[in-house]
């Protein structure tokens, strides 16, 4: 870490070991909710495709809350200690409960924790970088292979210990994941005086408003999980106020502010269209590779989490080589060169796509896919999330006005909510009426439904190409002014 120390600040590392750790125990639920729903509780695709997809959705719509929670009445790193521990509580409790309520119930904590915390650190992080610094996009790309590695440790282990050990085992590990997430960041608070964004001052009435905005959002997360109904107006609206809070800010401000607020608020649309599909891999993917693909990789017992470890292991490799790369431009050179970014994931993501469609429908339908075919589609993700997620952490950080970095971070979050929500519905569009099918009807529904995805994917790139033209227009604008 000497050598990162020197081009980063030294607080860099708390802040990748607290998102590894917490990282690891939210992928602990989130790769094996799918698999929990419909082997444990028996429960049909598409319902499983709505609670998965609402529950994801709400860990990336809460941010919103969280980061106002922190920037109005506690700050940043009291958010973040908040957070984490209805994290812990929340884990535990998942790891014990036995029917559907208590299973949203703690899931719906998980939602409120994850709020907390998420847009807080990722906003601590872009406060220790300089402004103008060169460091911060390979500073984000250097944190987000934190989130990797912590990903990579939560797709294989809680597998691990599922199989020989349970599925309570796998959740309490969760748990210990949070715990040690408290630790690092706590050590990091004292021995490098990590600073919020304004001075924190104490006021009750202050702390009992945070209080109260937790409890109602876990209570509305709580009924969401319980009715889909609910959960289409929620998120509909969820669009709707951030799509009004961006274009109020927008008039609020004046000259490349305002211009900087337009851009953020059309790299948040890509950003929709690219986790709608990207979240499929908690989704359709995870029962694709359940009932067509074979087990054994090499003699090895692969499960379906375990593609999303080798997707993180891509990410890795990937991340090492894009944060060698050079940065050296003024900022509105860097957003073009974000737009491109946004664009090329999306390329990558149809590319990913592409490969299931293709392998679904030339190999024998008559035995399961080796998992070398679907290995491929996973590696093109990770080129895709990391050429749009980090990206776009460092971008929010560079185009937000300073006194609304936090609620800007969760606005973008949010992106990644709706995403996760709409991904729920494009799921439904692979669902299996009857999971009794032959190997070749599973086969042929599989790339029927995926060549339905593919032709959304293309449509979405292409809206994506014009947007992205659009950009490049705004910040050609702010160099002339």
């Amino acid at each position: 870490m000497k050598e990162i120390s020197q081009a980063h600040p030294a607080s860099l590392r708390v802040f990748f070991g607290t998102e590894m750790w917490e990282r690891y125990g939210f992928y602990v639920v989130q790769t094996l909710l799918t698999l929990y729903l419909a082997l444990h509780f028996h429960w049909r695709d598409k319902n499983v495709y709505a609670l998965v997809g609402s529950f994801t959705a709400l860990t990336y719509v809460s941010p919103i809350i969280g980061g106002w929670i922190a920037d109005h009445l506690i700050g940043q790193k009291r958010a973040i200690l908040s957070g984490a521990a209805v994290l812990l509580l929340s884990y535990i409790g998942v790891s014990f409960v036995s029917t559907d309520e208590g299973l949203t119930a703690t899931l719906a904590g998980i939602a409120v924790g994850t709020g907390l915390l998420k847009p807080n650190i990722s906003s601590l992080l872009g406060n220790a970088y300089p402004v103008g610094s060169p460091n911060r996009e390979n500073g984000f790309t250097i944190f987000y292979m934190g989130i990797t590695t912590g990903i990579i440790l939560g797709t294989t282990i809680p597998s691990y210990l599922n199989y020989y050990f349970g599925w309570s085992i796998s959740f309490v590990s969760a748990a210990v994941g949070m715990l040690l997430a408290i630790g690092v960041f706590s050590f990091g608070i004292y021995r490098y005086h990590i600073e919020d964004y304004h001075r924190y001052e104490y006021q009750l009435k202050k702390i009992l408003m945070a209080i109260l905005l937790m409890l109602l959002l876990w209570r509305a997360a709580f009924y969401i999980l319980n009715y889909p109904a609910l959960a289409n107006i929620v998120f509909i609206s969820a669009v709707v106020m951030s799509v009004c809070y961006l274009l109020y800010r927008i008039s609020c401000e004046k000259g490349a502010q305002a211009r900087q607020t337009t851009v953020i608020l059309l790299l948040c649309i890509i950003s929709v269209f690219f986790w709608a599909f990207y979240f499929q891999m908690f989704l359709s993917f995870t029962l694709f590779i359940a009932r067509v693909v074979k087990p054994q990789l090499f003699n090895i017992h692969f499960p379906p989490p375990y593609y999303v470890g080798i997707q993180s292991f891509g990410m890795i490799f990937f991340g090492i080589l894009l944060s060698r790369s050079p940065n050296q431009q003024k900022q509105s050179q860097q957003t073009v060169r974000i737009g491109n970014k946004f664009v090329l994931a999306m390329l990558f993501m149809t590319g990913a796509f592409a490969i299931l469609v293709l392998v679904c429908k030339y190999t024998s339908p008559l035995v399961g896919l080796s998992p070398l075919f679907i290995i491929p589609a996973y590696l093109m993700i990770s080129i895709a999330e990391l050429l749009l997620s980090p990206v776009g952490l460092a971008a929010i950080t560079m185009l937000a006005s300073p006194n609304k970095v936090s609620t800007m971070m969760g606005i973008f979050f949010v992106s990644l909510g709706i995403g996760a929500f709409l991904a729920g519905k494009l799921a439904s569009l692979t669902a299996a009426m009857n999971t009794e099918m032959s190997i070749v009807e599973m086969k042929a529904h599989y790339a029927a439904s995926f060549s339905q995805l593919l032709v959304i994917l293309g449509f979405a790139t292409a809206v994506c190409v014009v947007l992205n033209l659009l950009i490049k227009y705004l910040m050609t604008r702010t160099d002339h002014k």
